[in-house]
């Protein structure tokens, strides 16, 4: 039986987003072991889960070394611009 980590997920991206240098693999499982209710090697599933959101930087395998990054997202244009756009 496969624990869902979708809370997890929510929880470890928050974390990631407070460091503008991203987070390592074993500062989210030491945050996992204090802070949360999940075990730390939930973390590594829970990663992988989030790499559609995530950018992870080298290696491109997920250990000990990775450093977790939030994705940008582009910027949403506000109404006015979109407003002006089609007048």
């Amino acid at each position: 039986m496969r624990t869902d980590t979708g809370p997890l997920r929510r929880i470890l991206r928050d974390f990631i987003s407070e460091a503008p240098d991203g987070r390592t693999i074993p500062e989210l499982k030491r945050y996992a072991l204090l802070e949360t209710v999940y075990q730390p090697g939930k973390v590594i599933d829970a990663v992988r889960q989030l790499r559609r959101g995530c950018r992870n930087g080298e290696p491109r395998v997920i250990n000990a070394k990775t450093r977790v990054h939030l994705a940008a997202t582009p910027p949403t244009p506000s109404p006015s611009a979109e407003q002006g756009a089609l007048w």
